[in-house]
């Protein structure tokens, strides 16, 4: 099953960039799709999208500080692993990446606090927590979609209350009414290279013009004993493909 019920949640554009709480980089609408289809094909992923926005605004490297708040996320893989490491000596409880994975499920998920920062495998280990969660609450509810709130519910505090309480599930939801599936964009059709200007020493691969009828060209008059009058000259003229005689007078 491929528990395509949580996309019936959700209308409107991945517009990852506009109005997130989160600061530090962003995955792209196409960069999202395209990880979320590969490594976590099994949720909707205009679902996921929903969730991740709440989770993390899209920034792979987000930290979520449970009962404290960093003063900004970080905005690279070397800043969160710095912060990572104040976080453990200091003995504070986290989450992780795109989809706020919790330090406490890292060894059951089979990450460390380094591999879950990958996008891929965040979204991985957020598909099998929010499907455990989702088969949950299908044994409480007949109701999809409400077993798809429990469920959401359940990703956040591991209950199917505290999540409706705090304002987590109803601010899943918002977020997925403010979004529209991204739009598969056709390649642009390949143009063809136009010629360049000829130069005048190209050679021209048109058909020749046919050559105009040459005129009558005057050779060196000779006397002959053609059929001319006696005493009268002969020239020898063009006349066509061959030559003529014409007598001249004096």
């Amino acid at each position: 099953m491929r528990f395509r019920v949580f996309c019936s949640l959700l209308t409107g554009v991945l517009a990852f960039a506009a109005g997130l709480a989160h600061a530090g980089p962003t995955l792209s609408s196409a960069e999202f799709a395209q990880v979320a289809q590969q490594c976590a094909p099994r949720v909707d992923v205009m679902t996921l999208a929903a969730l991740v926005r709440t989770e993390s605004g899209y920034n792979p490297y987000a930290i979520g500080v449970v009962g404290a708040r960093l003063a900004r996320q970080p905005a690279s893989m070397e800043e969160a692993q710095a912060t990572i490491q104040m976080l453990e000596q200091r003995g504070y409880d986290f989450s992780l990446g795109l989809a706020q994975i919790n330090r406490r499920n890292l060894a059951r998920l089979g990450e460390t606090t380094t591999t879950v920062l990958d996008p891929c495998r965040n979204l991985a280990a957020s598909q099998r927590i929010l499907r455990e969660c989702f088969t949950r609450a299908t044994r409480s509810t007949a109701i999809e979609q409400q077993a798809l709130r429990h469920a959401l519910s359940c990703y956040y505090s591991g209950g199917f209350s505290v999540g409706y309480r705090e304002g987590y599930v109803s601010r899943v939801v918002a977020n997925a009414q403010t979004m529209v599936p991204p739009i598969d964009v056709a390649p642009a059709r390949a143009q063809p290279i136009p010629l360049a200007e000829p130069s005048r020493h190209t050679q021209a691969t048109a058909a020749p013009m046919p050559s105009p009828a040459p005129s009558p060209t005057a050779v060196r008059p000779v006397t002959s004993s053609s059929g001319c009058a006696a005493g009268r000259q002969v020239m020898l003229v063009s006349c066509g493909r061959g030559t003529c005689v014409r007598c001249l007078g004096h």
